[in-house]
């Protein structure tokens, strides 16, 4: 046994090998001296067992002996298994060498990815941080780690001793692998640090690039928003506004390339993870572009659109001096017309005459006005654009011609009023005269026929003569009028007038003495009961003609005159003047009546009144009225009612007939009595008996009435007129008819150009094509107003089966095709105008912008708002500023929007889609949110003066009260927008020294105070002379007037006439 346990002790002492498979050999060796150790223990107790046998048989020293070799093989076979068992622990921590290595190998890889991407990762930390941590923490780590290396690769230097070649590759690859590792992170740090450096410096160079632009910006912004004001209206004016312009463009071109850089940087940082390490700072680079991106575009366009404006300006002006050159031109040429009337002592022909060339006159003025407006309203848009000058020459200039117009209108119609007055004085002296001549006309045709040709008895007879009494009775009010108002025609009147008139009241006076004696001397003849009748009207009409008719005064005549004159109502003394257009008809129509002078006051009586008590012709007169026509009644004398229906029928047809002229004699003619007669004795369904009757009776009267009108006559002159207006309507229908098929075709022309033409781009081209849209728009309300005129026209005057009506409807016929076909294509170019607004981006992103703008100033308003107005005086005057400079904001927005409103008005209509209605709705928002704000910013200034100054208020009626008025046109057509601009720019005078500000009264309101106590003393002088009875006395004029019936008058108007 001892044997055999020494070459085990020997190899277990052996050194260990220093290769791999040498190690795994002696590995496999240490087993199998394990496995035979083990089977030692069986020996072991074999051989106790037979040292116990041997123990028996042998001597004590012996066994002893045999007891101490036993133990002492127990005690190397127990070191052997020791020595056995170290050897194979150290053969296994060699191996597990290689284990170790691969593991500490893996964690430093590890390690060194997870470095890597931290280095990489970007946090939620600045860039100076980044770098910080970079270059500190990451570095310490670093530091901590290297330690690891140098045990891992001292480990790998062992490795590569104690292994193959193959092995010694393999460890020699990962040691070098890590070395490469470590550099790279070593790089990656490096180029991290570099990459912040640089991101860091782009950021820097973004914020004071855009630092230096958003100055440049607010300044730009603020110079191109301000309005263009021009100092004076001249082309110099215009081209130093446009130099300006090519200034601020210039310097808008410079600046392009800051703009360009500032968005390159932007977009490298969009694209760089550090800079938008998060959606906050790329939501915000994102929004600093779109912004500075809106901001230039907007002032490219702005500066754009500021250029055009003053070159439009410009062509405003040109069209505006242009017209008002043309308008003053006329002016001019009208107030010479105007200044020189042929109104001053001029004959009656020649007042009519110079009536009608100012009624011509006054039309042309009336058409200027049309001129004229159109020069207010452009003067209008200049000033609500802003657009005028600050020497106001244009408004003066406006102002003047509105001035001038007026005063000539004025002049003008009050020349026509004096020609008027002085021609319908003279006319309705004849339209009187003709009724009264008439009258008596028909009175003796009736009376010859009671007298000569009645059948009736004697008692029917006085009751007709009765009647006959009863009409001149009522009558006879109405003749003494009609002469006292000659008599002071005749004052008035030229020479030659004054002779005229003289003449007809002569004849009206003769021809009545005629009339009245006959049915005097008939009722005298009926009340003297005589057997003899027959005698008595042949007496009768021989007395007619030999007897001096002033001097049949028959007593019972004048008695019962007398008695039933003052019974007769005095409302039968107030007798109209026939219309201006019937016909004359009479006894011996006077020649001509065709001269009044116009210089006469018509409110006083310059001749006094006429008084017959002096006169031969004063029985006469006294004999018609028993008053004294001295009483003067005044010349408004309305129809009596109490007229016999029979009597008056033939005189209410004559008013509607048309004039005719008044200066001729005409005969007496059978045929117009028989009318008569038949107008007035046709009380029954048997006239054509009785005008055969009749025409027998009248034929011995023809001899008696030498003064009557020609009634055929007078139809033929009225049919002659009937045709030659008949053939002027024709005349004005056809030129009608032709001047709306011209302007058809040049509309419809223009209409396919328009249509075919490119469609507009941006909003300035749509907003001019909707301006032409609503001048077509008008031009076709005008002409359908004359297209319906001459439908009427047509339909009222021709008779529907004449060629020419024939050829009038065929030509109207193709005249609605047209219109109906041109109003087709003008809804196409509408419907076309209304797409290419929805198309258009101008549109809606104007309408975006003023929507946002109107939120900005909303709280701005609210920022400037004062609740309490016993803040800060400064606080106070430093809200005021804000809130001016917003309404002047908000003005200079006004243009935008009304242009927005007018093309919504035009093409954005209800019921076209929802495209359409949200977009009309849009621009329905900003209108009134603008106008909200305005009224709302205007409301916070008024609170704000009232609370700086609690007089301003006071001290603004004063103002009002002693400012200058503008005349009647002009505050018509006159400049509001203006007027408003210069309110608001003066509405805090106290700015400039809100310390001396005094209210101080105007003189005006002085002057009213100094007047109140005379004032009321006035008006308790007229409210006593009002309570005083009236007196029953007559104080009309009574005395005589000598030169009443004079040929010349009496007085003249050195200064001209007095104004009516």
């Amino acid at each position: 046994v001892l044997d055999r346990l020494q070459p085990l002790k020997a190899q277990s002492e052996d050194p260990l090998p220093e290769l791999h498979e040498a190690l795994h050999e002696e590995k496999e060796l240490i087993k199998e001296v394990e496995k035979s150790l083990a089977n030692w223990t069986h020996s072991l107790k074999e051989l106790q067992t037979m040292k116990a046998d041997l123990s028996q048989h042998i001597l004590a020293e012996d066994v002893t002996v045999l007891k101490e070799q036993i133990q002492l093989l127990h005690r190397q076979w127990e070191d052997l298994c020791l020595r056995v068992a170290i050897r194979k622990q150290e053969i296994e921590d060699r191996l597990n060498s290689w284990i170790v290595f691969n593991e500490k190998n893996k964690e430093l890889c590890a390690w060194l990815v997870q470095m890597e991407n931290k280095v990489l990762q970007t946090a939620d930390v600045s860039i100076e941080e980044m770098i910080e941590k970079l270059q500190k923490d990451c570095m310490e780590e670093i530091s901590l780690f290297t330690e690891n290396k140098l045990q891992l690769k001292q480990m790998g230097d062992q490795l590569i001793k104690a292994s193959s070649k193959a092995k010694a590759a393999e460890l020699e690859e990962k040691l070098s692998k890590i070395n490469d590792r470590w550099q790279h992170l070593f790089d990656v740090i490096g180029s991290r640090v570099k990459k912040l450096k640089e991101t860091f410096a782009f950021i820097q160079q973004l914020d004071k690039n855009m630092s230096n632009l958003r100055t440049w910006l607010a300044r730009i912004e603020s110079e191109l928003s301000k309005p263009v004001v021009y100092d004076v209206c001249d082309n110099q004016e215009i081209q130093k506004r446009l130099a300006e312009q090519q200034d601020l463009q210039r310097d808008i071109e410079q600046h392009s390339a800051g703009v360009e850089s500032v968005f390159n940087i932007c977009d490298v940082l969009l694209h760089d993870s550090d800079a938008c390490a998060n959606e906050t700072e790329c939501d915000s680079i994102q929004q600093t572009t779109r912004s500075l991106d809106r901001r230039w575009r907007n002032i490219c366009a702005m500066s754009m659109e500021r250029r055009m404006k003053i070159e439009e300006t410009w062509r405003l002006w040109q069209k505006f001096l242009d017209d008002y050159s043309r308008f003053e031109d006329w002016l001019k040429s009208a107030e010479r017309t105007a200044a020189c009337p042929n109104s001053s002592e001029v004959l009656y022909t020649n007042a009519k005459e110079e009536l009608k060339r100012f009624e011509a006159f006054q039309r042309q003025i009336h058409e200027r006005l049309t001129q004229l407006e159109l020069i207010n309203k452009q003067y209008r848009r200049l000033a609500r654009e802003n657009r005028t000058d600050t020497a106001s020459k244009l408004k003066q200039m406006v102002h003047e011609g509105n001035q001038r117009w007026d005063n000539l209108q004025k002049r003008v119609t009050a020349i026509l009023r004096r020609l008027r007055y002085f021609t319908n004085q003279r006319e309705e002296f004849e339209g009187t005269r003709e009724s009264i001549l008439v009258w008596l006309t028909e009175m003796d045709l009736q009376l010859t026929n009671v007298e000569h040709f009645s059948e009736s008895d004697a008692e029917d007879k006085m009751r007709q003569l009765n009647g006959f009494q009863q009409e001149i009775t009522l009558n006879t009010n109405k003749i003494d009028q009609l002469i006292v108002f000659g008599e002071q025609l005749i004052q008035k009147s030229e020479p030659l007038d004054a002779v005229l008139i003289e003449d007809e009241l002569e004849e009206l006076h003769r021809y009545c003495q005629e009339v009245f004696g006959r049915v005097s001397r008939f009722h005298r003849r009926l009340t003297s009961h005589t057997p003899g009748l027959d005698d008595e009207k042949e007496a009768s009409e021989n007395e007619t003609d030999i007897e001096d008719p002033r001097e049949i005064q028959a007593d019972s005549w004048r008695k019962r005159r007398e008695s039933e004159e003052p019974t007769s109502p005095q409302s039968l003394c107030h007798l109209v003047p026939p219309a201006l257009g019937h016909e004359r008809s009479g006894c011996e129509t006077p020649v001509s009546v065709d001269s009044i002078p116009l210089e006469w006051d018509h409110t006083g009586d310059v001749g006094g009144s006429s008084s017959h008590e002096d006169d031969e012709e004063g029985p006469f007169y006294s004999a018609l009225s028993g008053k004294s026509i001295s009483e003067g009644h005044p010349w408004h004398v309305p129809d009596s009612p109490s007229h016999s229906k029979h009597h008056y029928k033939h005189m209410e047809g004559d008013r509607t007939e048309a004039p005719v002229p008044t200066d001729a004699s005409t005969p007496f003619k059978s045929d117009y009595v028989k009318l008569l007669l038949r107008q007035g004795t046709d009380d029954s369904k048997e006239g054509l008996k009785e005008a055969q009757q009749e025409d027998e009776q009248l034929a011995t009267l023809t001899g008696q009435q030498p003064g009557a009108f020609d009634r055929w006559e007078l139809i033929q002159a009225q049919e002659l007129h009937s045709k030659l207006r008949l053939k002027q309507t024709v005349q004005q229908l056809k030129s009608d008819i032709g001047s709306i098929a011209a302007w058809l075709g040049k509309t419809e022309a223009e209409l396919e150009a328009l249509k075919l033409a490119e469609p507009p781009s941006d909003i300035q081209e749509i907003a001019l094509r909707v301006k032409r849209l609503q001048e077509i728009l008008k031009a076709f309300d005008t002409y359908k107003a004359l297209m319906v005129s001459v439908n009427v026209s047509h339909k009222e005057y021709l008779p529907s089966q004449s060629p020419e009506a024939t050829e009038l409807q065929n030509r109207l016929h193709q005249l609605s095709l047209s219109w109906d076909s041109v109003q087709g294509v003008l809804d196409n170019w509408r419907g076309d105008l209304r797409q290419s607004l929805m198309q258009c981006q101008d549109f809606h992103q104007l309408s975006q912008d003023l929507l946002l703008w109107l939120a900005t100033a909303e709280s701005r308003r609210q920022k400037a708002h004062v609740t309490s107005p016993e803040a800060d005086r400064q606080v106070l005057l430093e809200c005021q500023k804000d809130l001016m400079r917003l309404e002047k904001e908000l003005v200079a927005r006004q243009p935008q929007v009304s242009s927005l409103r007018e093309i919504s008005s035009s093409l954005l209509v209800k019921g076209q889609g929802e495209d359409y209605i949200e977009a009309e709705e849009k621009v329905h928002v900003i209108e009134k949110k603008l106008k909200q704000l305005q009224e709302q910013v205007a409301q916070d200034l008024m609170s704000l003066q009232r609370s700086l100054d609690p007089d301003a208020s006071l001290t603004s009626f004063d103002e009002v009260d002693s400012g200058e008025q503008l005349p009647a046109a002009f505050a018509k057509f006159g400049v509001e927008e203006e007027e408003e601009e210069e309110e608001t720019d003066s509405r805090m005078p106290h700015l400039d020294s809100p310390g001396s500000s005094q209210p101080r009264r105007s003189f005006l309101s002085r002057v009213i105070r100094a007047a109140l106590p005379l004032q009321l003393l006035l008006l308790l002088l007229l409210l006593l002379a009002c309570l005083l009875p009236a007196s029953e006395d007559d104080y009309s004029c009574t005395q005589a007037n000598n030169f009443a019936r004079s040929f010349y008058p009496m007085l003249r108007y050195t200064n001209g006439p007095p104004p009516t």
